[in-house]
C-alpha cells in the first residue's frame, strides 16, 4: 500500500503564475483516486503543518518573519499571505513524509509537494518560498543525530538554494548528502550521461549510509517541458524506477516542477499524468525490489 501525506490546506487557488504548484496538491490527489480507486493500493493520510519555528531551523528568522509579514516577497514574487500559509502544511507534509519512510522502508510514501529547492537560506524565488528538504531533513536529524539524510533531486533545474542553505549549515550539510541534476544536465543533455550520473548518485546516497532519501521527482525533465526537458516517457519511468528500485533506505518523494500547459482535465494534463507514473513505478518497485529485499532475496 503506498502512503499520501496530503491535506487541503496545502493548496492556494488562483495564483496567478507561470507554475502550476500552488494548485498542484490537490490535482495530483485527485488524479490519483480517479486512477488508484482500489484502497488497497493507495491510502492517504493528513499531515500535520510544522511552525513558524521549524522553518528557521534552516532559514533566516527576518526572512521567515518578513515573507509571513508581506514584507518581503514569497516565492512566487507576489505579498500574497495565502502562500506562506499553504507552505506550512507542504513543508509538513514533507517532513512526515520522511519520518514515516525512514520508520517504513518498504512502505512507498509521496508528499504531493513543490516548490523547495530554489529557496535559499534568506531568499525565495522560481516558486519556492521555503525548503520543505531541508527542513524536513534538519527535523529527522534532530531526532535521529546518527543518521544521515540523501537528496536525489531529479528537477531539471539547480537546487541551488538547497546548496545555499548547506553552506550556511555546515553542521546539517555533514549529514545531509545533495544529489541535484540541474547543476549538470540542461535541455540539451545526453540522457545516457544522465543515467550514468544517476546510477553514481543512488550508489553516492548508499555508500554513505543514508537512513532515508528524499527524491525529487520532476516533471520538468519531459523533453515537451517548456522549460527544457530531456527524456521522453520511457525515459522518465526508468528514471523513477532507478531511484526507487536502486535506494537500500527509505524513500519519500514529492512532485516538483512541470511546466507544460494542461487543458484543465485531469485526464489529460501531461504534468499531473507524469506524476501519476511516479507514483506507479513507485508502487511497482515496492512490491518487486524492495519485497524481495525485504526477504533477504537478492534484488
Amino acid at each position: 500500500m503506498s502512503i499520501t501525506l496530503y491535506s487541503e490546506n496545502m493548496n492556494v487557488d488562483g495564483v496567478a503564475s507561470f507554475s502550476p504548484s500552488a494548485g498542484k496538491p490537490r490535482r495530483f490527489h485527485d488524479a490519483l483516486l480517479h486512477f488508484h480507486r482500489n484502497h488497497a493500493v493507495h491510502d492517504t493520510w493528513a499531515p500535520k503543518p510544522v511552525t513558524i519555528k521549524d522553518l528557521k531551523r534552516v532559514h533566516s528568522g527576518a526572512y521567515v518573519d518578513g515573507v509571513f509579514a508581506g514584507t518581503i516577497n514569497n516565492g512566487f514574487e507576489t505579498n500574497d499571505p495565502r502562500v506562506p500559509q499553504a507552505c506550512l502544511w507542504t513543508v509538513g507534509s514533507m517532513v512526515e513524509a520522511v519520518k514515516l519512510a525512514a520508520s517504513n522502508p518498504q512502505l512507498p510514501v509521496c508528499s504531493p509537494s513543490s516548490g523547495f529547492h530554489h529557496a535559499g537560506y534568506d531568499y525565495g524565488g522560481g516558486f519556492c518560498t521555503f525548503n520543505g528538504l531541508l527542513v524536513a531533513a534538519q527535523l529527522y536529524l534532530d531526532e535521529n543525530p546518527d543518521h544521515k539524510v540523501g537528496i536525489i533531486d531529479c528537477d531539471v533545474h539547480y537546487g541551488d538554494g538547497t546548496d545555499h542553505i548547506l553552506k550556511h549549515k555546515p553542521t546539517l550539510a555533514d549529514r545531509v548528502v545533495h544529489r541535484t541534476s540541474g547543476k549538470h544536465f540542461h535541455e540539451d543533455a545526453d540522457r545516457f550521461e544522465f543515467f550514468h550520473w544517476l546510477r553514481e548518485s543512488v550508489n553516492v546516497v548508499n555508500d554513505h549510509g543514508c537512513n532515508v532519501v528524499i527524491y525529487q521527482a520532476g516533471a520538468d525533465m519531459h523533453e515537451n517541458d517548456p522549460l527544457g526537458g530531456f527524456l521522453d516517457d520511457a525515459d522518465m519511468a526508468l528514471r523513477d524506477r532507478m531511484v526507487f528500485d536502486g535506494v537500500h533506505g527509505g524513500v519519500a518523494w514529492n512532485l516538483a516542477g512541470g511546466y507544460r500547459p494542461s487543458s484543465g482535465s485531469l485526464l489529460t494534463d501531461p504534468v499531473i499524468r507524469t506524476h501519476i507514473t511516479t507514483f506507479a513505478m513507485s508502487d511497482a518497485a515496492f512490491r518487486t525490489t524492495r519485497a524481495r529485499r525485504a526477504k533477504g532475496s537478492p534484488a
